[in-house]
């Protein structure tokens, strides 16, 4: 028997990399604000370093001189605009997402994506790439106003989950995961390596590669 029956994706790191049009947003923030000025470039450097976090939380890192409402308004003018820029232009895919997803999906595992952006941008990455057929259901704390874990477990709950796995790539996927009482496979391509903030050590599996993932569970049903 499989040792899980479903697979719960974080998104940013893990199925994509979306960093490019969110670093374009802020450039268009900043030219309708002149005067505001961020704590460091938000250029596609930052937009990376910090992926993980909410936006609550990114409003503070980004404009800590700032009160929140007015840090948390320039979120969601960013936000906006990945809203609508992302379903038509699309993110940067990591190397076989679709067919990986398919061949997921074929060996019966049940697909999931529970994400810390706002309402509507998983939605946009559905739309952009043509996935909506590959997931069940979805998450995110710009819609539930709730952290990863939380968001976790509501999917689990709604969906009468028994055995699932989260796959993400930073420390606030493992605090998820872990606060959800679910395991991690750690996605060491993906941000928290390669910007070292998010670097994750307490994870229960690891891959290299997303194309990776199949061979993982299989291993593992045998064990």
């Amino acid at each position: 028997m499989p040792r899980f029956d479903s697979l719960i994706f974080d998104l940013d790191g893990t199925l994509w990399d979306a960093s490019a049009v969110t670093a374009e947003t802020w450039r268009e923030v900043f030219r309708r604000h002149p005067d505001v000025k961020p704590a460091m470039p938000l250029d596609r450097d930052a937009v990376c370093r910090y992926m993980g976090l909410t936006n609550e939380e990114l409003a503070a890192v980004f404009f800590p001189d700032l009160p929140f409402d007015e840090a948390f308004s320039l979120m969601n003018e960013s936000c906006a605009l990945e809203n609508a820029w992302l379903p038509v232009r699309g993110g940067e895919l990591y190397p076989d997402v679709p067919e990986t997803l398919a061949r997921l999906t074929k060996d019966g595992y049940r697909l999931f994506v529970v994400s810390n952006a706002q309402d509507g941008y998983i939605e946009s990455f559905l739309t952009a790439h043509r996935l909506w057929d590959r997931f069940e259901d979805l998450e995110s704390s710009g819609r539930t106003g709730q952290g990863k874990a939380e968001n976790i477990r509501a999917v689990i709950d709604r969906r009468g989950l028994v055995s699932p796995v989260y796959v993400g790539d930073t420390v606030s996927d493992e605090a998820g995961a872990h606060g959800a009482g679910i395991p991690l496979i750690y996605c060491r391509y993906g941000f928290g390596e390669r910007w070292g903030r998010g670097r994750v050590t307490n994870y229960d599996y690891a891959v290299d590669r997303f194309a990776d993932l199949p061979g993982l569970l299989e291993s593992l049903a045998r064990d």
